[in-house]
């Protein structure tokens, strides 16, 4: 299976958040006037290749790991020059081909430039080294923001070890058949997609699901961070007797399509494809179908269980009980609050925040906007340069202006969940969920539902857990990676309990 190119690195973190707040590099001293240019610093003598290990430091106290694998220039070419490769395991990247790598006596720096990706969003990698020491501190610039971040060299015949661990990672033999599945939209459209079935040994029928990513361009396993949530999901659930359907989203893997254009009616219809397919498997009970969906999923998951007959029951796994517009000042809030960023400042941003996002959603030009948008990206980014702030602005103003963005605005997923009269709904979100915080939307989902009558509804908090349902110390995005564990047992055993409750093994 294909996997999305991931390159966003530390700024992705940002990209749906509104409010990190990064430190732009440290400004240079003026050199004394009379003082001559000092010669470039020659790079050290070159006996091979070499490997080195970093960390970028992210806002929130998370780190990014990253190994470079640089190539001396070809005794044999003058005009040659160093190469390289990077790999980042937590984001799925390896051997990315590096440009303008220089290795010197007084310094280390190479450039990532994501295909297609305009140059301010090039990640550029500078350190600072004393007399080729092989430990060397500088920063991580991309998109107007700058982090702090470290490498040291490896020894001769160290090995070059920082993938994240990941112990719920499944692992074969399984004791489950697995499928590829390839089916086509139910929207206009008719998109082709692609992902992966499980199902129990046995002839069945079985109850089986369908899992529904968050917001962005996920593979079939919501893989983010070194983490694959819904393998994990997917694995636990037909460990229980489930068949389980989970699927690349539009543009990525096997699938086709681009999700930037696509609305969530879209999106229902991809869901609702899904649930044609699983209703043609000989070992699917087609009376017992459901629905679970993680963040933006379960917005989808409540709209098409109340456009879809078929849907037997959905779970909600930290999913929004407001509006899309609301959720995102929410996440400003709980993001820069955990921070410790001052009130008044959080005050501002929200103002600011709100101006915009009205603005996006009333479709004004974006001369309009962009005032706007430099206001917050200043106050989010204090002390950075002029071109630091055009460059976030620029970025940010085309990631406002899609079609996605401007139906996830207006969504609202209380107006859904009140046509659901008699589906049952299981609605979890963990109290450390910054993303979707558990005491503004936990109500909001219960009133829906009492709302609409529903006698099988059950919503609950899940103490000491963050958005993607791990254990978690403060909640902050950052910290994603650096859990190793990928979704809580707790969680897991709640779907499963709650799903088994409902449609027991035959």
């Amino acid at each position: 299976m294909k996997q999305p190119v991931r390159i966003a690195l530390s700024v992705a973190l940002c990209l749906l958040v509104p409010g990190c707040k990064t430190s732009p590099p440290p400004a240079q001293p003026e050199p004394a006037a009379a003082a001559p240019a000092p010669a470039p610093a020659p790079a050290p003598a070159a006996s091979g290749p070499e490997t080195w290990i970093g960390a970028v430091e992210l806002p929130g106290d998370g780190k990014l790991r990253f190994i470079a694998r640089l190539d001396p220039p070809r005794p044999d070419d003058p005009k040659a020059a160093w190469s390289g490769r990077l790999d980042i395991p937590a984001q799925s990247v390896k051997d990315f081909p590096l440009q303008d790598v220089r290795v010197a006596a007084d310094g280390l720096d190479f450039v990532l430039a994501p295909p297609g990706a305009p140059e301010n969003q090039w990640a550029i990698f500078s350190f600072d080294r004393e007399h080729g020491a092989d430990d060397v501190k500088g920063s991580l610039s991309q998109a107007g923001r700058s982090l702090p971040a470290t490498a040291r060299k490896l020894k001769p015949g160290e090995t070059a070890d920082v993938a994240p661990k990941r112990p719920q990672e499944p692992k074969p033999p399984f004791p489950y058949v697995t499928r590829e599945a390839a089916f086509v939209s139910a929207a206009k459209d008719k998109v082709a997609l692609a992902g992966s079935f499980t199902l129990p040994e046995g002839p069945g029928p079985f109850p089986a699901v369908v899992l529904l990513t968050g917001s962005g361009a996920q593979d079939r396993d919501e893989a983010l961070m070194g983490h694959r949530p819904f393998f994990v999901l997917a694995d636990h659930l037909t460990r229980a007797g489930f068949a389980v359907l989970r699927f690349d989203d539009r543009g990525v893997g096997g699938s086709k399509g681009d999700l930037d254009r696509a609305t969530q009616l879209d999106l229902v219809g991809d869901a609702r494809g899904a649930l044609d397919w699983l209703a043609q498997q000989p070992e699917v009970d087609k009376t017992r179908l459901g629905l679970i969906g993680h963040s933006e999923g379960a917005m989808i998951a409540a709209k098409t269980a109340g456009a879809d007959k078929r849907v037997g029951a959905i779970v909600m796994l930290a999913g929004p009980g407001v509006p899309g517009k609301e959720i995102l000042v929410q996440q400003l809030v709980a993001l820069t609050r955990a921070r410790g960023v001052a009130q008044a400042d959080i005050d501002a941003q929200v103002v600011l925040q709100k101006q915009l996002l009205d603005g996006v959603a009333a479709k004004k030009k974006r001369a309009d906007l962009e005032p706007i948008l430099r206001k917050l990206v200043t106050l989010q980014t204090e002390g950075a340069t002029p071109e630091q702030v055009e460059a976030l602005v620029g970025a940010s103003l085309s990631s406002l202006d899609t079609p996605w963005f401007h139906d996830f605005l207006k969504a609202d997923p209380r107006a859904d969940l009140r046509k659901l009269k008699k589906t049952p709904v299981l609605a979890l979100i963990g109290a450390l969920d910054l993303q979707v915080p558990a005491d503004s939307n936990i109500p909001e989902l219960e009133q829906a539902l009492a709302k609409a009558g529903n006698k099988e509804a059950t919503v609950k908090a899940l103490p000491g857990l963050n958005h993607l349902f791990q254990h978690a110390k403060t909640g902050s995005p950052a910290e994603y990676g650096d859990i190793e564990e990928t979704m809580a047992p707790e969680a897991l055993d709640e779907v499963t309990g709650w799903l088994r409750a409902r449609w027991p093994a035959q």
